[in-house]
């Protein structure tokens, strides 16, 4: 998508007369007659318009008075009176009477009506006597400069930094702009975005309208000429991951770290379904078309707005208009709205299934890499899940600062939802939390196909290692789409077993099979006030513990969701490591009303342990082992870690091995052998002859077996082979991720 085709473009504008004021040193006068333009001639800005002048003569909110009589006094000259007045009276009022302190409450959400008071100032500075404006800005200053500094660093710097700007001390405005951008780097990790936070706590942050002063700012910086935040890539990549990542195809917050909301409208700031306060989501179109695209998703499918208007306030106009010079306003369409793909980022991985939908499947793991703070948890390597419009997997979230949550006689300590890794979708040795909350982060996967990938490998957190690899099993072929969790872990200490945690959005766990198959229904449990159901769908979720596990608990916990807390089972599944080695492998199977589970067998032999999974015609394998021996299913033979291998009908379709060999035992073979393991996936459905696939490996030869292949194409181009025989072909694959075919005139 070309993200011009959103700019609306006034190549001609009718430039009013000036307003015969000075102008501030944040806002720019020469700017006036455009904007002026754009609430004459766009039903969009004209609507701002008239809501900033309703709210100048109706609001009691400090951010409305402020930020409606500020914009009304541009946009509206003739009245600018009655809106100075309006300005005036807050600051006598709500500014002098504020009281700073060092808490959130007290500091981090006052500096958002400090926020709107300065730009009201900077607009109104040259209408007031000398007095009145020196009293006004002592003030200010004396409340800016009590805003904390400690814990939530960007807020008081962002403050700081504009009052330097509005006064015109370029020396501490640059000063106070290195602290800025330091605590706000704080927020994101800057190679892909991920927020270190937790998913809803950087939703709510970096879009609600009480934190004007950390979100607002980098946009009020990009106004002011400093062009270094829209082009920023960690903070394009954090609008993708709030917008695409951080929810459910839905729209609700998928819990890591300090997450407390799963309502609909309340992290966008949208009141009245179609109001936005907070400008952040619609100007993501300013970041990248990828952010613009999952923002309309999230407010049409995700929230259902099915119309937009945006406050009148000054800070929201001016992001969405623009300067002059550059005369680039943003329109935003609700069809232009896209679901976000699966995507791997280095800090975390996400799965969704290909069709645009609020029912589609999504799993994500997250694994930081670096940039913890406060609100982080510790996750290394934690699973979310949803499907089918509600949320299947969750972890703990918080309800605020040092906040322990009861329900039905159960507690939940704060230190066990911020600080002990039981609380979330884990594995642990020995039960021992997390000693830290990095890891090595997502080392390896692909996605696009029908099968996807990806590892997360954790040498820090525990006392071993651990690599969680997830192999999502897309809907295909008529069958559902359901998830493979293999975790393979070697222990320090000889003695230590491997707990295996899952947490299901739902109070009670149902045994099917005792130590094998559990089931969470998706509802509320009578007399509960939670989970939070979203739908009609009658959503389940099957646990299936394929490989056998020496013991199961079934723990009980509270967990915390706004108004819909609830007492809930959870599910540690323990594991004796054999000479300190375990491989253990988890399906998870999510179903309602119109998709059922497939029916599900343990398989267990000397070498692997693993599950099939039958749904009518179609019937995959699923296996897992240390890789280091050959085992065999059938007259299929394979060496690996990982191994998945689908039949329709009993002829093989498909097959996925993160390890070095496949076999599928014919006379003429279909297969590969790698000099070194390599992660592979190869489908026969998807090419009227041959196979094609993708491949990631860190360099090695691959001998490819199929009937009559003739070469092997990588990315789509023929690659030249080391050595060649009758019905093999081998070739050198270089390090990285690659689309693959093997080339042949004869179909499986």
């Amino acid at each position: 998508m070309d993200i011009k085709k959103h700019l609306v473009c006034f190549l001609s504008v009718v430039l009013l007369p000036a307003q015969c004021v000075l102008a501030g040193n944040i806002i720019d006068t020469a700017d006036y007659p455009y904007w002026r333009q754009l609430a004459s001639s766009s039903p969009f800005f004209a609507a701002m318009k008239s809501n900033a002048i309703d709210a100048a003569n109706n609001g009691t909110e400090t951010r409305d008075v402020m930020g409606g009589c500020a914009l009304a006094y541009i946009l509206d000259p003739e009245n600018r009176a009655g809106y100075i007045d309006g300005i005036k009276e807050k600051f006598g009022t709500r500014i002098t009477n504020m009281t700073i302190g060092t808490g959130a409450a007290t500091s981090s959400v006052p500096s958002h009506e400090l926020f709107y008071a300065l730009l009201a100032l900077d607009v109104i500075r040259s209408d007031l006597d000398s007095a009145t404006l020196r009293r006004f800005e002592s003030v200010l200053k004396s409340k800016i400069m009590d805003l904390y500094i400690g814990k939530w660093d960007p807020h008081a710097w962002a403050m700081r930094m504009l009052w330097y700007k509005y006064i015109g001390d370029e020396r501490n405005f640059q000063a106070a702009k290195v602290e800025f951008d330091s605590g706000l780097s704080e927020h994101y990790m800057p190679n892909d975005g991920v927020s270190p936070a937790g998913n809803g706590y950087c939703v709510q942050r970096w879009n609600s309208v009480e934190r004007s002063a950390k979100n607002a700012t980098p946009d009020l910086m990009e106004y002011m000429g400093y062009h270094e935040y829209y082009t920023n890539p960690g903070i394009i990549g954090l609008k993708e991951f709030m917008y695409g990542y951080a929810v459910a195809p839905f729209g609700r917050i998928l819990l890591y770290g300090d997450s407390r909301s799963t309502e609909g409208q309340v992290p966008w700031d949208i009141k009245g379904g179609k109001v936005v306060v907070s400008p952040h989501i619609l100007s993501a179109a300013r970041y990248s078309p990828k952010a613009y695209q999952y923002a309309m998703w999230v407010l049409r499918e995700g929230v259902g707005v099915s119309s937009l208007r945006l406050k009148g306030h000054l800070s929201n106009y001016l992001i969405m208009a623009g300067t002059a010079a550059k005369n680039d306003p943003i329109a935003v369409e609700l069809n232009d709205g896209v679901m976000a793909p699966s995507r791997l980022f280095q800090n975390y991985a996400a799965f969704i299934s290909k069709t645009d939908s609020t029912n589609a499947l999504y799993m994500s793991m997250l694994n930081l890499t670096g940039n913890t703070e406060y609100h982080t948890h510790f996750e290394v390597n934690a699973l979310a899940m949803a499907g089918y419009g509600e949320i299947l997997l969750r972890n703990a979230g918080y309800s605020g600062p040092d906040k322990d949550v009861t329900v039905d006689g159960v507690t939940a300590t704060f230190d066990y939802l911020h600080s002990n890794s039981e609380s979330a979708n884990t594995v642990m040795i020995g039960g021992a939390r997390h000693s830290a909350k990095v890891g090595d982060g997502i080392t390896e996967g692909f996605v696009g196909q029908n099968v996807e990938y990806c590892r997360g490998v954790s040498t820090t957190a525990i006392e071993g290692t651990h690599a969680r690899d997830v192999v999502f099993v897309q809907p295909s072929d008529g069958a559902h789409g359901y998830y493979l969790v293999m975790d393979h872990v070697t222990t320090d200490n000889a003695g230590e077993n491997v707990n295996v945690v899952w947490h299901p959005n739902s109070g009670a766990l149902k045994t099917v099979a005792p130590e094998t198959h559990y089931l969470s229904e998706i509802t509320k449990e009578d007399g509960a006030n939670g989970p939070r159901v979203f739908t009609e769908n009658e959503v389940e979720l099957t646990t299936f513990l394929a490989t056998p596990p020496s013991s199961v608990e079934i723990k009980r916990t509270a967990n915390q969701a706004s108004r819909y807390s609830y007492a809930a089972d959870y599910l540690v599944a323990n594991y004796d490591p054999i000479d300190k080695r375990k491989d253990i492998l988890t399906v998870l199977f999510p179903a309602d009303k119109t998709h059922q589970v497939g029916e599900l067998t343990r398989i267990e032999s000397e070498e692997y342990t693993g599950c099939k999974i039958v749904q009518e015609e179609i019937e995959d394998v699923a296996l897992t082992s240390d890789g280091s021996m050959t085992g065999q299913q059938g007259e299929t033979t394979f060496q690996g870690e990982d191994v998945l291998l689908r039949t329709e009908s009993g002829k093989l379709s498909s097959f996925f091995v993160k390890g070095v060999s496949f076999d599928n035992g014919q006379r003429t073979r279909c297969g590969f052998q790698a000099d070194l393991p390599i992660a592979i996936y190869m489908n026969a459905a998807t090419a009227s002859s041959g196979m094609r696939g993708i491949i990631h490996s860190n360099g090695t030869k691959v001998t490819f077996y199929y009937p009559e292949i003739t070469s092997v194409k990588i990315n789509e181009h023929a690659v030249e082979a080391t050595a060649s025989g009758q019905g093999w072909v081998q070739i050198q694959v270089p390090s990285g991720t690659f689309k693959v075919e093997i080339v042949s005139p004869h179909t499986l």
